[in-house]
């Protein structure tokens, strides 16, 4: 592998990272260890009283939010795991809040003019990746919804959820691209260690997935040589379709138009067959679409085709 991290690279380990925060947070038990952490005053809420209230796909394709979840009739929780800086992050969770609330009010049989009747509400970001682990709260909404003044630094304590899962995180980061060999195979499975001996709960469930979450690398690792073999062949092609025209500006523009063609089927079909191997394991469409970019209609289709 090359020294400098590529961009698939890059895109596949934050979807790890991502992956492991979702998919921790599916459970019930585990969203309320995570509220009782962000509020260890409150010794009355119980298990039953949360309520998982995540938005997934609201306005375009793709678009939907980490965790939304709801304690009894007084509190709608809002987080984010962000693997690098998002200056919308006040608008998605302008967003989320209301669709969150819509499936709220609908429940109750209210309406807007109920205000009195509505929860409290709360809004975090947990930043992991380069600039530094840290957890925010979304405090203020000013009226420029693109800056980040409203944003105010959480202290997080040590052993809790979010603390191992930033410690998961610095660990994925750092230990996949140590010395610049960003990839190896013992590299990820170092990191995966790691993130059991020292990330408590949450470096338990990265181990217990650890071989699908291999999978993802292994992917990875298949794709990126064949797109390097396509970009090559691609570029031969587009040389001698220049050449065929028999001026300067033909072999260039053949060359350009070759190697975007041989560069853009090399990926479609990397992609396809990425996901033919994660359905093949079992994983479910909306997270084969979040893994490989294919839209979930693709997905569903490649399925029912018999992939």
């Amino acid at each position: 592998m090359e020294a400098e991290e590529t961009t698939e690279g890059l895109r596949v380990r934050r979807n790890v990272k991502d992956s492991v925060f979702v998919r921790f947070f599916r459970e019930r038990e585990n969203v309320f260890e995570l509220y009782r952490e962000l509020h260890p005053e409150d010794m009355s809420t119980r298990l039953e009283d949360v309520r998982i209230r995540t938005v997934k796909r609201v306005i375009a394709k793709g678009f939907y939010n980490d965790l939304g979840f709801s304690v009894g009739d007084k509190l709608i929780c809002l987080v984010e795991a962000q693997s690098y800086p998002d200056k919308a992050m006040k608008v998605r969770a302008m967003v989320y809040l209301l669709e969150t609330l819509k499936g709220y009010m609908a429940e109750l049989g209210t309406t807007v003019f109920d205000a009195d009747r509505l929860p409290d509400w709360e809004a975090y970001v947990i930043r992991t990746g380069r600039a530094g682990e840290r957890m925010e709260s979304l405090e203020v909404v000013t009226h420029s919804l693109s800056d980040d003044s409203g944003l105010v630094r959480v202290e997080v304590g040590e052993g809790g959820l979010i603390w191992g899962y930033m410690e998961a995180c610095r660990i994925i980061d750092s230990e996949i691209t140590s010395e610049g060999n960003y990839g190896r195979r013992e590299d990820v499975l170092r990191a995966l260690d790691k993130c059991k001996a020292r990330c408590g709960k949450i470096g338990e469930f990265i181990w217990s997935r650890r071989f699908e979450i291999m999978s993802l690398y292994e992917e990875l690792f298949d794709d990126e040589e064949n797109l390097r073999m396509n970009c090559r062949i691609s570029e031969r092609i587009g040389h001698e379709k220049g050449l065929k025209e028999g001026r300067e500006e033909g072999r260039e523009k053949g060359r350009e138009e070759g190697l975007e063609e041989g560069i853009a089927t090399g990926k479609r079909l990397q992609m396809e067959e990425t996901a033919k191997r994660l359905l093949s394991k079992g994983m479910p469409v909306d997270e084969v679409s979040e893994v490989t970019g294919m839209s979930p209609e693709d997905v569903r289709r490649m399925r029912s085709n018999g992939a």
